[in-house]
Formats: structure tokens, sequence, C-alpha cells
């Protein structure tokens, strides 16, 4: 699950235990509405934004990568950086509109229309199982049309902001409004989508006891000031990009054979990397390393050789047979055909 994430579904029931199952779902392409927008708090793309746009963000690096089973990290194996934004909240009110806030520059990144988020590479699928190894970054559905380009829009009394704090956002008739202080000055910006098919309007206002001189200033960005008061601005934003994004794209595996390349593939596309290491380390569920042939322990105390057959009942029959030392009903039965499941068979027992 995400940390701070904020979903914005109907709960009709009435009982804790019903409100608390309809948070639980599967759906990996979740949409709000403008009755009921959708708020997420999650790592997003990047888009290739520039620096200029990211002035405030660090930059990822590789790492050694860290064994649960020793406790140490490896001095021959890495970890390389995910390619995202680790700070986004990503709001959708229906087809109309989504768009992602960054809390690190308090600005818009970027907005796009007909979709929102596809979630299965971090959520994983009731189809495959858990997340994506080292994949924490939903796709876009939908069509770009908005991205951040330059230093940040907004102006006070004459001057570019320079120093930025994100402080948090409250809901007002569903919809965020983001607070920050710019230059030491709170400031309020709401979004919303505009009259027109992909436009939108930036709402600032500066609720301090003295009013400030807002205004804005966008690189290679068409709009246009539809009001300016003593602390408050409205800016409509016309497209100023273009993409279109179809979200998770699955790795199609056609068989022919079996094969251990291929159970390899199924492996990485299954999500089976989310609690089986194939270093020996321990996870939620047993390494792969080292696991055929060897003799396993049940929970009630009886022991079992780990061979063909063993693997194959369990990736067909997970719950077939507990292991001691890992919990039961972890894993979910894949929906997998003969020879998919003999592949992964096969790759598993080239893991010595």
């Amino acid at each position: 699950m995400i940390l701070g994430t904020t979903l914005s579904f109907v709960i009709a029931a009435s009982s804790l235990a019903d409100e608390v199952a309809s948070y639980l779902t599967f759906d990996n392409q979740p949409l709000g509405s403008e009755e009921k927008p959708l708020v997420v708090r999650t790592y997003l793309p990047s888009l290739d934004l520039d620096t200029v746009v990211l002035s405030n963000h660090g930059t990822g690096k590789k790492t050694p990568r860290y064994s649960a089973k020793t406790g140490l990290l490896s001095s021959s194996s890495e970890d390389q950086p995910i390619a995202g934004i680790p700070a986004g909240i990503a709001v959708n009110i229906g087809k109309k509109l989504s768009y992602v806030w960054d809390t690190t520059e308090c600005r818009l990144l970027y907005a796009w229309n007909n979709g929102f988020l596809d979630m299965e590479s971090y959520w994983g699928s009731p189809e495959q199982g858990s997340r994506k190894k080292n994949d924490y970054v939903p796709r876009l559905i939908g069509n770009l049309f908005y991205q951040a380009k330059g230093a940040h829009p907004l102006m006070i009394n004459g001057k570019p902001v320079q120093n930025i704090q994100y402080k948090g956002h409250r809901r007002v008739d569903g919809l965020p409004v983001f607070t920050y202080l710019a230059d030491g000055h709170p400031i309020e910006t709401e979004i919303e989508a505009g009259d027109s098919a992909q436009t939108l309007r930036l709402i600032f206002r500066s609720p301090g006891p003295d009013p400030l001189k807002l205004d804005f200033q966008a690189a290679n960005t068409a709009f246009e000031i539809a009001s300016k008061d003593a602390g408050a601005l409205k800016v409509l934003v016309r497209p100023n990009a273009s993409g279109s994004f179809t979200g998770y794209k699955k790795e199609v595996i056609t068989i022919d054979t079996a094969n251990a390349e291929a159970g390899k593939k199924l492996y990485t596309s299954f999500g089976c990397s989310a609690c089986h290491t194939t270093d020996g380390s321990r996870n939620h569920g047993p390494s792969f390393q080292g696991l055929s042939g060897a003799m396993r322990e049940l929970l009630d105390g009886t022991k079992v050789k780990a061979d063909a057959d063993y693997l194959a009942e369990s990736i067909k029959n997970p719950n077939a047979k507990h292991i001691k030392g890992f919990p039961a009903g972890m894993m979910p039965a894949y929906p997998l055909n003969d020879k998919q499941i003999e592949s992964l068979v096969l790759y598993i027992q080239t893991l010595k």
C-alpha cells in the first residue's frame, strides 16, 4: 500500500468491516469523477521533465544490493535508482482532467485527460499476484496536454519565486487545495478543468493578513490571466504538450516447448521476485536459489523433497503444503497453463 494515499471511494456500508472492505480492491485503473475526485499520493512518472522544473529534486544513485540473508550489502550486485517522482500527488476528476502536483517543487508538473493511472506495476493484480520488483512507478492512461516548462511560474510582488516549502492540502468541494510557503509567504493553489477541452485553470491565493501582488509567467506555454485581484490570481492555461499513454504494458510470453528461459521471464512478469529471491536471501517466501532437490520441513514436522512434482504442485496449489517458518496463505493460485508451470520449474531447477 502507498503511505499517505487518499482514496475517494463511495462508502455505503455502515459497519467498520464493510468500510474497510470497500478500500480493498484489485482495480488497478481507478477513476474519480467530478463529484468524487480521486487523490493518490504515490511515485509518479517524471515524463523527462527538465532539470529546471525539478530543480529542488535530487538525483538517485545506484546502491549495493542488501541481502536479508546476511544483513550485509553486496560487493558484487547493485540496485539501480528508480526513475520517477517520489513525492507527487495525482488527482483525477473523471475523464476531463488528471494532473500531478509535486510536493517538492510545489507546482503543477503535467496534466492529461481521458484516463488516469495504471497501478499494476506497483499494486500487482489478481491474475499475476504481487507488484513488480523495483517498479514502483504507475503508468499514465490518456492524452497528455500540459507539461511544466522552465522555472516556477508564480511571481510575488514582481519577483519570481525562489524558495518553497510544502505544508499540505485540504479538500474543498472534493478538490484539493495545496498550501505552501513561497519565499516565506503562505500561498494556496487550486487546479480545475477549463471550459474547453485540454485546458485548465490555476487559482492562486495569498491568505495572509497583507494580500500579495501575485502574477504568473510560464515558458513555452500559452496562458491568459482570467482575473487578478489583491491576493488572488486566476490563470487559464492552454495545451503545450501532447502524448498518448495506454498504461502498463505486459510482456506477452508464448511458449511452444517448456524451457528455463521462458520460466525466467515468467518469474519477472508474474511478480514472483516480490516474495521469492534468487540469491538465497529470505523474503515472504522461500528463496528459489538451492530450492530444487532440497528437503523442506512442513508445519506438521514432516519433510518433503522439493522435486519437480513438488514445485509444480506448489505453483498450481500454493496452499497444498505449508513450509515451516513462512506464513501460510500468502501466495495466490496463478492461472498458468502446463507449459508455463513446467517452464517455471525448469528455471527454478537452474538456481543451484
